[in-house]
């Protein structure tokens, strides 16, 4: 390469490296903890921050309006988290499995079990009780489950570090539920769970039977002694220690839903809401503002997909919003960023490059407590709006692009020459949609309704279309603006609004899956890095020669630097993707050959680029590093069995994607309409790559996009359905607007030779 071909790609190199480096910190989080400062973990199974308007939760309402809160995001296997993982989650810093028939039972160590005591039971199986007070009789097994699950976490942690700090801890919980149609379910003590340590043992605490009371009224006529949680709290609630007390009359309000009238279901939640009002209101009346710290969590939505509540009230923590590194957003958290912020606020350490989760750190909200929380309100509601619209808007995409691959086939080989602007003008319009799938996020259709929101999209498609199709001046303008707008958008979004507008859209981000709340995602980076190559084939077109190159490379370099830096993209799933891809589409519009050195290089080149950016991401707060950053962090902490994890685990979802995404439906029909091209419409084909050179050129790049975009990210096969959803209907257009050599259509047994029949119009 020249010394003015490098030009352009030095420069690209050194504003990435420049953006990484100079990208702003993070706010830093607490430092320091008050001697024997004591952390209430107030756990609220299924509290939302809607409930909060009611009058009877003042005490709850009260501590929240002067804490920092958050949605805490309470995904684990699925996104409505069972108890067991919950809680097991909350204790681990990385999703865990829980089996439902071990996960709850906890027992005192006095505790009759069988033939003799939980504690004789527990010594059996561990050697010896030591000085626990509250055991976990299935902790084995669940040590089992996770060994075999796809996280890698280690249960217990957050037990295990605070045992390690010298802090007290202790669980004050009994959701027991002797309901008669679930035989053989009345233990559910998952909360002990969340503080056992890495034997599944706690040196104090009260799970058993003697915290509830008979109630006539309360489901299953049971409902926890105030007074007998009290009492739990106060024995374990020493200077230096962390206490977790479960509102478990909101679990049993949750079980007893299914089995009553609307009615007087939503009676006995109103009463378990009340209660557990009151119980907060005296728990806080034994802490000591100045110096303990209160954390109230819903660590599961149940019965519904949601966001749970989130708040904790220290005296280091202002008022405002939550996040953490894993959310990078401020008012989101995840259920495992709560093992090493609970050990935080205790004074204890856990290795964050051991555990998914990240220290939670504060960030400016509106002063007024109400405003804060009515915000959080609409962001669940948005995000369970987007989570609804999904599967219709992917089923509607996956649809459309199949049949207008289909009908263009049938009509190419019917010779039905006069339904070609149709399908060309079709082929716009579903080119514009991507873009409004993301400019939706500026318009609150959360609470407009599904029908305003699919207003939006068709007439916005329509719009769109119907105008880039009126720019005659060049054949493939109608194209440049249809891509270019779906590039400008995603630009726009994570370079100057923060990644806007991809979080709650159908082609983003879901703050309920809580797979990304900042950057580039899968589908999206299929769509940008398509789009941009798409304008690098036409600004060859447009401009032969060495400004055309010039401009592609540009063009090349910054979809690049956008999806992977960290502080934009941060998508390492697209580096190792992307760069390859591009670098095939740079070579084959430059006209540069590719030799096996060449992909020796590029080989050489991930890996320094990976590596370089690795360790520039590491250099920055940990709680601005990137999805590349925390991996690295991983295997530094864990050896190579952190990355084996993560492979393993992507892996996992890669394969499962197969057989569960709603995007591999657009492959079949793809399959039929490639097949007749084939057989009857080469023509066609060639007429399409002799009109735009370029893209035959850039092809071999655009599908190793395809198939490495597959491999390298874990929505596996929705990234090439993704990047066919984008090409085919650019394909139709180009299609619509050549015209085949009479002589090679006659050829073929297609039409007869017509005297005007010419080029690309």
């Amino acid at each position: 390469m020249t010394g003015r071909r490098r030009a352009p790609a030095m420069a690209f190199l050194a504003a990435l490296l420049a953006g990484v480096v100079l990208a702003p910190p993070a706010h830093a989080g607490p430092t320091s903890v008050p001697d024997g400062r004591r952390v209430l973990v107030l756990t609220v199974p299924g509290l939302t921050w809607k409930d909060l308007e009611a009058p009877e939760l003042s005490n709850l309402r009260a501590l929240l309006d002067e804490s920092a809160i958050a949605n805490v995001a309470t995904r684990v296997t699925s996104v409505v988290s069972e108890p067991g993982e919950a809680y097991l989650t909350l204790g681990t810093g990385t999703r865990a499995v829980a089996p439902k028939e071990v996960a709850g039972l906890s027992f005192q160590v006095d505790e009759a079990f069988g033939t003799t005591t939980a504690g004789d039971e527990y010594a059996r199986q561990h050697g010896e009780v030591g000085d626990a007070q509250v055991v976990s009789l299935g902790w084995t097994l669940l040590e089992e489950a996770n060994d075999a699950a796809e996280f890698g976490g280690s249960i217990g942690l957050l037990g295990q570090a605070l045992d390690d700090a010298g802090v007290s801890r202790g669980a004050v919980a009994n959701a027991d539920g002797a309901d008669p149609l679930v035989p053989g379910e009345p233990i559910h003590r998952e909360a002990a769970l969340a503080l056992a340590n890495a034997a599944g043992a706690m040196p104090c605490g009260q799970v058993g039977p003697t915290l509830l009371t008979s109630d006539d009224t309360a489901p299953f006529g049971a409902r926890l002694d105030e007074d007998a949680v009290l009492d739990a709290f106060d024995r374990c609630s020493t200077p230096a220690s962390v206490v977790l007390v479960e509102a478990s009359d909101l679990r049993r309000a949750l079980a007893f839903a299914p089995r009553a009238t609307p009615e007087l279901a939503d009676a006995a939640r109103e009463r378990a809401l009340a209660s557990t009002d009151a119980l907060a209101g005296a728990l806080l009346t034994r802490l000591d503002p100045a110096r303990d710290a209160v954390v109230v969590v819903a660590p599961s939505t149940q019965p519904t997909p949601g966001l749970g509540v989130l708040g904790i009230k220290a005296a280091e923590l202002d008022p405002g919003y939550l996040t953490s590194g894993n959310t990078r957003r401020a008012g989101y958290v995840l259920l495992t960023d709560l093992a090493p912020s609970i050990a935080a606020l205790s004074g204890a350490k856990i290795d964050e490059g051991s555990i998914e989760g990240r220290a939670v750190d504060w960030r400016k909200g509106p002063a007024d407590g109400a405003a804060r929380r009515a915000a959080l309100v609409d962001a669940e509601a948005a995000a369970r709006f987007r989570d609804q619209v999904l599967e219709p808007v992917v089923l509607t995409v996956v649809v459309s692009v199949s049949l207008l691959a289909l009908v263009t086939a049938g009509a190419l080989l019917a010779g039905r020459r006069e339904v070609r602007p149709w399908l060309a003008q079709a082929a716009l319009v579903l080119l514009a949609f991507p873009s409004l799938t993301y400019l939706a996020a500026l318009f609150p259709f959360h609470e407009w309704g599904a029908a305003a929101y699919w207003l939006f999209l068709v007439l916005g498609s329509l719009v769109i279309g119907g105008g880039t199709s009126l720019l005659g001046r060049r054949w493939l303008s109608p194209l440049a603006a249809t891509y270019g707008l779906l590039v400008a958008v995603v630009t726009l979004s994570v370079v100057a609004l923060g990644s806007r507008l991809q979080l709650a859209t159908v082609f983003g981000d879901s703050p309920i899956v809580a797979g990304r709340f900042t950057g580039i995602n899968n589908v999206t980076f299929a769509y940008f890095f398509l789009s941009g190559s798409m304008l690098a084939c036409i600004a060859v077109e447009w401009f032969p020669g060495p400004r055309g190159q010039r401009l592609m490379l540009a063009i090349l370099g910054a979809v690049l630097l956008i999806d992977v830096a960290p502080m934009w993209g941060a998508d390492v799933g697209g580096l190792l993707a992307g760069l390859p891809a591009l670098v095939l589409v740079a070579a084959g519009l430059g006209r540069w050959r590719v030799r096996w050195r060449t992909v020796v290089l590029i080989g050489l080149a991930l890996v320094l680029l990976v590596a370089a950016l690795g360790a520039l991401d590491l250099m920055r707060p940990s709680a601005d590093r990137s999805h590349l950053g925390r991996l690295l962090e991983r295997i530094g902490s864990d050896g190579s069995s952190g990355l084996t994890t993560v492979v393993e685990r992507k892996l996992t979802v890669n394969l499962r994607s197969l057989t569960e995404s709603t995007w591999r439906y657009i492959f079949g029909p793809l399959a039929i309409a490639a097949g007749l091209l084939w057989w009857r419409g080469r023509a066609w084909v060639r007429a399409v790559l002799d009109a735009f050179p370029a893209l035959r050129r850039a092809l071999p790049g655009m599908l190793a996009l395809a198939v490495l975009g597959y491999g390298a990210n874990d929505s596996g096969i929705a990234v090439p359905a993704a990047v066919l959803a984008v090409a085919v209907p650019g394909f139709v257009y180009l299609v619509a607007r050549v015209q085949p050599d009479p002589d090679a259509e006659r050829l073929a047994g297609q039409v007869e030779p017509e005297p005007d029949a010419g080029g690309a119009r």
